[in-house]
Order: C-alpha cells, then sequence, then structure tokens
C-alpha cells in the first residue's frame, strides 16, 4: 500500500496548483490505465522478439513508448481525454494488426475482452457501449475470413464462444463499475459544489459582518483621536487610548476571525510616533482589569526606573493593545480562582536616540492555552519555549504576536518548571529627551515628497464628501474641519454627480456602498464628465470594505487612492496632500 501511495505521489507530481482535483483525479486514473497498457506491450513485445517476430515485437514496444510518452504529454498539457482516446485507439489498432498478421493470433484474442473495459472507463457508458461493439463486429469479421487472411482458424467454435462470453461479460462489469464510479463522482462534485455555496456564504456573512462593525468603529476611534487631541489630563488621556486601543481590539478581532474563515481581509495597521509614558500606559491598561465587580487578578508592575523618567516616542495605543490582548488570553483560559500577573519592563539595550524595551508577563499559576499542536525547545534550564504561532486556535494571542510583530518584535510564550505561563518580547522606542511629559507628532514617512506650504493650502481646498450615513458626515466633517475649511456633503451618488455639475471641487471622497448610485458608478460618470473636459478630481475611496481586492476594484473604477475603515484622520490627511500638493 506504501509502495503504491508513493507510485501515486510521483505521478501527481507537478500537478498540484495547477489544476482543479477532479482534473488531477481524471489524469491520474488515465496514467494508470496507460501504464496497464504500456506494460502488456512490452511484455508482450519481448516474447514477440524471443520467438523471432521482429515485426510484432518492434511494433509492441513502439506502442508502448507511445504510450509512456502520452504520460509526459498529458502532464504538460492537461489534455488527459484527447490522450485517453488516442491511447485506446492506439491499443485497438495494435491488437488487431496483430491479430491479421501474428502467428500467435488466439493468445492475441485473449486480451481483447478488455478493450470493452477500457473503452467504457475511458469513453463512459454510451461511447464505450458503440466502440466495443464495432471492434466485437471486427473480430468476428476476422474470424470469418479465409485462413490465408486470418491467422486464427476459422473452424474454432469453442474459441469463438468462450471469447464472446468474457467479452460480454467485461463488457456489463465495465459497464457496472463505470456507472457507479460516475454515480460516485458526481455526488462527490455535489457535495463540493454544495461546500463551495457555504463558503461563499460564509465569506459573504464574514464581509457584511465586518463592513457593519468597521463602520461604527470608525467613528468611535475617528472621534476619540478628536478627543485625544484636546487639553486633557495625564489620566483622561490614557483612559482615551485604551477606548481606542479596545476599538482596534475589535478591528483585530474581526480580522482574525476572517482569517480562520479564510476569508482575505486586508489588515494595515499604521504605527504612530507619539510621546508617551511607558509606566502610565501599562497602569492604565491593567486598570481595566481591576474595576470589574469581581476581580479575579491582581497585578504586580515593575518598570525600570531609567525608564519611569523617559517619555518615549512610538505608539502607545498599539502597546496598550498587546497587553490587553496577553492579559485576556490569560484570563479567558486559567483556572477558577484568582491569579497574580507580574508585568516588568527593563531596557534590554540603549543607543544615543533608541532604547530597547524587554517586556516579560507572567503567571503565578498555570494557564492551559488551547493550541493545534506543540512545538517547543529549550530557552534555558528553566523555561521552555512554546512558539506563539502554533495557538492557532486563540485569537489574542494571534492578534497580539501580529502587533508585535508589525513593532519590529517577536512574541515568545515560555513555561516555567511549574508550568506557569511566561510572555516574553523586546519593542524599540525612541528616546524624546527634549520633552516634558511627552509631546505628539507624526511619523514622518511619507511615499512622496510633499510641496513647502501645502498646509496652508490645504485649507482653501474644496473638498466633497459624498456619504449616505449622517453619522458618517459628521464625524469626517469635524476631523477635517482643522485642516480644510470648504467640506460639501452629498448623501449618494446622484447628489454627487448634481453638485460635481454645478460646483468646483478639487478633491472628493467617495463611499463606496450607497443608495440610488454607488460609488463606482458615480465615479465612473464623473470621469466620463471629465472625459469631455479634459480635467480630472481626485477621488479617494472611504469604505468599510477590507477584503482583498477591494481596492483594485475602486482603482478599477477610477478611483485614484483608496482608504478602509477605521482610519486615522492623520493618514487621510497625508493622502490628500500626495495627491493635491506633489511635486
Amino acid at each position: 500500500m506504501k509502495l503504491f501511495n508513493k507510485i501515486v505521489n510521483y505521478l501527481c507530481s507537478g500537478l498540484q496548483g495547477r489544476c482543479e482535483e477532479n482534473v488531477i483525479s481524471n489524469i491520474l486514473f488515465i496514467t494508470l490505465l496507460t501504464l496497464a497498457g504500456s506494460g502488456f506491450f512490452i511484455i508482450f513485445g519481448s516474447f514477440a522478439l524471443a520467438r523471432g517476430e521482429f515485426i510484432h515485437g518492434l511494433i509492441s514496444i513502439a506502442a508502448s513508448f507511445l504510450l509512456l510518452a502520452s504520460i509526459h504529454w498529458v502532464k504538460k498539457t492537461l489534455k488527459y481525454s484527447l490522450a485517453a482516446r488516442f491511447n485506446l485507439t492506439l491499443i485497438i489498432f495494435v491488437l488487431l494488426f496483430m491479430l491479421a498478421f501474428g502467428n500467435n493470433g488466439e493468445t492475441v484474442v485473449i486480451w481483447f475482452p478488455v478493450i470493452p473495459v477500457l473503452a467504457v472507463f475511458i469513453l463512459g457508458n454510451r461511447k464505450g457501449a458503440l466502440v466495443s461493439l464495432s471492434f466485437l463486429l471486427v473480430t468476428v469479421i476476422f474470424f470469418m475470413l479465409p485462413d490465408s487472411y486470418s491467422a486464427i482458424q476459422q473452424h474454432n467454435p469453442q474459441l469463438i464462444t468462450r471469447l464472446l462470453g468474457l467479452y460480454t461479460a467485461l463488457y456489463a462489469i465495465g459497464s457496472i463499475v463505470e456507472y457507479y464510479r460516475v454515480d460516485h463522482l458526481r455526488s462527490i462534485e455535489l457535495e463540493m459544489l454544495e461546500a463551495k455555496n457555504e463558503t461563499r456564504l460564509k465569506e459573504s456573512f464574514i464581509s457584511k459582518l465586518s463592513h457593519q462593525i468597521r463602520t461604527p468603529l470608525s467613528n468611535i476611534m475617528l472621534v476619540g483621536h478628536m478627543v485625544n487631541k484636546v487639553s486633557l489630563t495625564d489620566e483622561q488621556r490614557d483612559m482615551m487610548e485604551t477606548i481606542i486601543a479596545s476599538a482596534n481590539n475589535l478591528v483585530s478581532t474581526i480580522e482574525s476571525i476572517a482569517e480562520i474563515a479564510e476569508v482575505d481581509i486586508e489588515s494595515k495597521k499604521t504605527l504612530h510616533n507619539t510621546g508617551f509614558n511607558l509606566h502610565a500606559a501599562i497602569s492604565s491598561t491593567i486598570r481595566l482589569f481591576t474595576v470589574q465587580k469581581e476581580p479575579v487578578v491582581d497585578f504586580t508592575l515593575s518598570v525600570d526606573e531609567a525608564l519611569r523618567t523617559k517619555t518615549l516616542k512610538g505608539d502607545p495605543v498599539l502597546l496598550k493593545q498587546i497587553f490587553l490582548n496577553l492579559i485576556e488570553a490569560v484570563l479567558k483560559n486559567k483556572k477558577p480562582g484568582r491569579i497574580n500577573i507580574s508585568i516588568a519592563a527593563n531596557i534590554h539595550s540603549q543607543d544615543a536616540d533608541t532604547a530597547e524595551v524587554r517586556f516579560e508577563i507572567k503567571t503565578n499559576k498555570p494557564v492551559k492555552l488551547p493550541q493545534a499542536g506543540m512545538e517547543t525547545n529549550k530557552y534555558n534550564s528553566s523555561l521552555t519555549v512554546q512558539h506563539y504561532t502554533r495557538h492557532i486556535n486563540n485569537l489574542d494571542l494571534n492578534i497580539a504576536g501580529k502587533i508585535i510583530m508589525q513593532m519590529s518584535g517577536k512574541l515568545r510564550l515560555l513555561r516555567t518548571q511549574d508550568k506557569n505561563l511566561v510572555f516574553l518580547f523586546t519593542l524599540p522606542f525612541m528616546v524624546d529627551y527634549s520633552a516634558n511629559g511627552g509631546t505628539r507628532e507624526e511619523d514622518g514617512k511619507a511615499t512622496v515628497q510633499i510641496a513647502p506650504g501645502s498646509h496652508e493650502k490645504l485649507t482653501d481646498v474644496n473638498l466633497l464628501l459624498v456619504e449616505d450615513n449622517t453619522i458618517n458626515q459628521k464625524i469626517v466633517v469635524l476631523s477635517l474641519k482643522n485642516y480644510i475649511k470648504n467640506i460639501d456633503v452629498a448623501n449618494n451618488g446622484k447628489e454627487a454627480l448634481d453638485k460635481f455639475g454645478t460646483s468646483r471641487y478639487d478633491i472628493i471622497l467617495m463611499d463606496v456602498q450607497m443608495p440610488v448610485i454607488d460609488g463606482f458608478l458615480a465615479t465612473k460618470k464623473i470621469r466620463e464628465i471629465e472625459a469631455t473636459t479634459n480635467s480630472h478630481t481626485p477621488i479617494i475611496a472611504i469604505t468599510a470594505n477590507a477584503l482583498h481586492g477591494d481596492r483594485e476594484k475602486c482603482l478599477d473604477a477610477g478611483m485614484d487612492d483608496y482608504i478602509s475603515k477605521p482610519f486615522q484622520v492623520e493618514v487621510l490627511v497625508e493622502k490628500i496632500k500626495q495627491l493635491l500638493f506633489r511635486e
């Protein structure tokens, strides 16, 4: 059985990924039949050569090599049906030639009943029956020919009777087997079709769920960022950043659910470069778990003294999201009763501008995490590493691991000798020596160079926002009012076309899913209008559609850029600047 599996794997090599499973199975079936026929001709040809029948031996061996060549041709072209018909025709003609001109016709006739089996398997019951009957008639004619024209003696009724009986029996067996084989394949195809339909329904559900959740989350995050920029106390700012981190968590959860459901959702988080205090950021995060009605966790926080007084520059929201997920992973999988989680943050290495901070989260009790498998190795004499990527059933760990990786770190999951849980990861942060309590500034990275004075020019830009949700309209307008003063609003694609025909806009923010006329059609109509005036107005799609391919759909419709909800207003402003003020 193992040998057969190895042969099958070898015959299927190079086919995976090039064609569907049903095509591979058909190619494998035809290949096995071809190999059997090739083997028969090699054996028959060898015996013929041994008897001195060189012509028949050479023809048999040549037929064998042609059959083997067809296997290579099928793997290259995938035209298995054409190759099967060619092979069947070749076998029939070679057998008839041996019957007509060979000296051992009765031996050849023994193999004739194989023809209806091959014909039925290759051509199906209907065409196979026609070929089998035709071949039988030709064979009977050979039996009726005079001795001078046939290698078979015409007066051998016993041989003819046995041949007809065996021929009929094998045809009947082949037809029955083929009927059930086709019926089985049909049922498998039906099951596969139903599975595909279920997958499409699942993908549609996940996509709609993602769309419905992303829109309100986008509003929460935009409002949170606006509030976070006003004058707040340190405690209020920490709480607001925690709210934003929690909203980020919901988005990451949706993305992870989609990933497990094999739905491709784009996941692109923008790293921000903000001044913050590490001790305050961690303290405000763990405070969420201590204000519950019945707290089940105690925390021990230890931050390096040098870090307490430093203002680091990085993304405190994503850092809080990491701690939220790791602590949630512990609490969801701990045993009943209270548990202590100790958190330590120490300087791992430091240079003039950068400090690498080593974080350790450790429990005082064993925590059993659900996992698909175990991949362990020794970290030191008392700790064992378990790679977090093996814990595919734990969304919190997956989300935390991806964020840490995005922030240029790597999450390691370790176990002590007492089976207690330890999370280790190291993250790099810039050190802001000039800050007094921390300042906020944007990440200086840009894909294109923005013209000087673009911020002043941006206030005079005429912008059209096309959005059907009134709450979304208000929040986007509030988010942009500090950057752009002239903002007009259209409730759907039709209103956008009406306003575009009567007013001049420098840029358009276009929602995709809208009543009356959607964003795709509205964009195409705008581009058609512009084609007559030789003008171009940049259009940015703002949508909750985040599946892979949605960006391409927007660009194909004529839009210039794409941003998915939830988004940072600074990222949107940067995209607007790039489209309007690029040098």
